[in-house]
C-alpha cells in the first residue's frame, strides 16, 4: 500500500483561508496575522457562505491523521483523484482541495492521508477483522462497498455523531435509495466528485449527416429511446473501405454490456425499490421491463453501426484501457454517441469539432422525469466498522463535505465541469439534470441472487431478460431477504 501525505504548516493555513474568503466580501484589515482567532473570524464568514453550516465547534486532535482508504490506479482504473492535494496547483480542483483541508487542518489540528491500494477490499477486511484500522474513510466501488457491508465491515453512517444526513451536502436520493431498514452502509456525498452516466455527441456528425441534434428532441419532449435508435442508426462507413467493421470505422454508438442497463434505468425502470421499511422489494420485470429491453437489443444488434467495446479485443494503443482508447476516438468523429459519466469530460478537452452532453433519453415522451443510473463501478463513501473514534470521525467527515460544498464542489462543477470543459449553455444545463437524477439502486451494487451479474450486464444481443429472470427470481427473493436481515432488521412477512 501506498501511503499520500498532506501537511499544511499554521501560517500557510491562516494565509490560504485568507485568500479564500476574499470572494466572499470580507474585510482582510489588520487582524491577519493574529493567530487562531483571526482564523476563527475567517472561517465564520466562509460559514455565511452557506445556510447549512453544520457549525461544528474547533476541537484539537493533537496531529491526527485523517486517513482515506482508495485503490490504487495501477490496479483500478476507478481510483479516487480529489482528496489529497500537496499544495496551491495550476488544477483548479487540486487547488481546491488544498484551501478546503488546510481550513480542517487548522481547525482540528489535523492531517491528511490516503492510502492507495491495490488489494483494497482485502486491506478492509484483514484490517477490520483484526481491530485495527489505518483508515478512517473508505472510497472503493460501489459493488465493493457492497461487498463489505454485507461481511459487516462498515460502520452505519447513520449512528455517526456530528453527521446530519439531511443537509444537501449529503446526496438524498442516495440517501434514500442505499439505506437497509434504518441503516446506510455506504452513500455519496460532496466529498466524492464523481457522476452518474450521461450521453456525450458529436455536433459535427449530427450536422454533417443533417440529423435532428439531441437538443432539439430534448426541447420537443421527445428525447426517448426511438428517436435516439433512429440517430444511431443513421450512422455507419466502413472508412478504410476493405470491407469490414472494426476500430477504425464510423459508427452510430460505442457499447458496453452495461450500457443496456444505463438505457433501462433512463427509462424509469429497476431492479429493486425500497418500501417505507428499507426493505428492497424486487420490482424489475413487468410489461414494460420487456418492451425497453427489446428497444435496447434492437439498438445495439446491428455490428456496422454500433461498436461492442466489451467484445473486441481492441488494444489500448498506449492508453490505461480501451475504454479511455475509445473515448479519445470519440474525440476524433470516429462515433456519434460515447455513453459516460461527465466526470470524463476533461477528455474530451481537446477534441477538434463540438460535442454536447445530455441525459440518457427516456422510455417514451410519456415519461415525467430524466433518470441517470450510478453505476456499481462508481465510487461510494463509508467507514470502517471498527471506527475508533466515531464522534471524531463524523465531526471531520461532516466538515469535510459541508467546506466541499462550499470549495471544492463549485470549482469542480460550476467552474470545471460546466464552464471550463462544456461547448455550449446546453450541456452546462444538462449535466445539472445528470446530477440531479442520480439513480441509485441497491440491486446493482449487492448483485441480489446475481440480478446484476447474470440478468443485467451480460450482452443482451444473445441474452433473454425474461428467461434469465424466471430463472434466477427465487434466489434473487432469498439473497434479498438474506441480505435484509444480516442488516439486524426482520423482513417483512411474505
Amino acid at each position: 500500500m501506498e501511503k499520500r501525505k498532506s501537511f499544511a504548516m499554521k501560517l500557510l493555513s491562516l494565509l490560504l483561508v485568507f485568500c479564500f474568503v476574499l470572494p466572499l466580501a470580507v474585510a482582510c484589515d489588520n487582524n491577519a496575522g493574529q493567530g487562531g482567532e483571526t482564523t476563527e473570524a475567517y472561517e465564520t464568514e466562509i460559514a455565511k457562505g452557506s445556510e447549512f453550516d453544520p457549525k461544528l465547534p474547533r476541537k484539537d486532535y493533537e496531529g491526527y491523521e485523517f486517513t482515506y482508504l482508495t485503490a490504487a490506479q495501477s490496479a483500478d482504473p476507478y481510483s479516487v483523484d480529489y482528496v489529497i492535494s500537496e499544495g496551491e496547483s495550476s488544477d483548479l480542483i487540486l487547488d481546491a482541495v488544498y484551501r478546503r483541508n488546510v481550513i480542517l487542518e487548522d481547525k482540528y489540528n489535523i492531517t491528511f492521508a490516503q492510502i492507495e491500494s491495490t488489494s483494497a477490499q482485502a486491506d478492509v477486511r484483514a484490517q477490520v477483522m483484526s481491530g485495527n484500522t489505518e483508515f478512517d474513510v473508505i472510497m472503493l466501488r460501489g459493488a465493493y462497498m457492497a461487498n463489505l457491508a454485507r461481511e459487516k465491515l462498515l460502520y452505519n453512517l447513520n449512528d455517526l455523531p456530528n453527521v446530519d444526513m439531511s443537509k444537501p451536502y449529503w446526496d438524498q436520493n442516495a440517501k434514500k435509495d442505499l439505506a437497509v431498514g434504518n441503516a446506510l452502509y455506504f452513500t455519496n456525498c460532496d466529498l466524492n466528485i464523481k457522476l452518474a452516466y450521461g450521453l456525450f455527441f458529436n455536433k459535427q456528425l449530427i450536422e454533417d449527416n443533417q440529423l435532428t441534434s439531441p437538443y432539439t428532441y430534448i426541447e420537443q419532449n421527445n428525447w426517448t429511446l426511438d428517436t435516439f435508435g433512429t440517430l444511431v442508426k443513421s450512422i455507419s462507413v466502413d472508412l478504410n473501405n476493405d470491407g469490414f467493421y472494426d476500430e477504425q470505422d464510423r459508427y452510430g454508438a460505442t457499447f458496453e454490456h452495461h450500457n443496456a442497463v444505463t438505457l433501462m434505468y433512463a427509462s424509469g425502470i429497476r431492479a429493486s425499490t425500497q418500501d417505507a421499511t428499507g426493505y428492497p422489494n424486487l420490482t424489475l420485470m413487468g410489461d414494460k421491463t420487456v418492451a425497453a429491453y427489446e428497444k435496447i437489443k434492437d439498438i445495439f444488434n446491428d455490428p456496422t453501426y454500433c461498436y461492442c467495446l466489451t467484445c473486441s479485443k481492441m488494444d489500448p494503443h498506449g492508453f490505461l484501457h480501451r475504454f479511455d482508447y475509445a473515448r479519445y476516438l470519440f474525440t476524433q468523429d470516429y462515433y456519434l454517441f460515447h455513453i459516460c459519466s461527465p466526470t470524463g469530460i476533461d477528455q474530451f478537452a481537446d477534441m477538434e469539432h463540438e460535442f454536447g452532453i445530455v441525459p440518457l433519453p427516456k422510455y417514451d415522451a410519456s415519461q415525467d422525469r430524466y433518470y441517470s443510473m450510478w453505476s456499481w463501478w462508481t465510487i461510494m463513501v463509508g467507514c470502517p466498522a471498527t471506527t475508533k473514534d466515531p464522534d471524531r470521525t463524523g465531526r471531520i467527515l461532516e466538515d469535510l463535505n459541508y467546506y466541499s460544498s462550499i470549495i471544492t464542489i463549485p470549482e469542480w462543477f460550476d467552474v470545471m465541469l460546466t464552464r471550463k470543459y462544456t461547448r455550449d449553455d446546453e450541456s452546462e444545463q444538462y449535466v445539472q439534470i445528470i446530477k440531479d437524477t442520480a439513480v441509485f439502486d441497491m440491486a446493482l451494487y449487492f448483485d441480489f441472487g446475481g440480478i446484476r451479474t447474470k440478468i443485467l450486464d451480460i450482452d443482451p444481443i444473445k441474452a433473454n431478460i425474461s428467461t434469465n429472470y424466471a430463472k434466477l427470481r427465487k434466489a434473487i427473493e432469498n439473497d434479498i431477504n438474506d441480505t435484509y436481515n444480516k442488516f439486524n432488521a426482520a423482513a417483512p412477512a411474505a
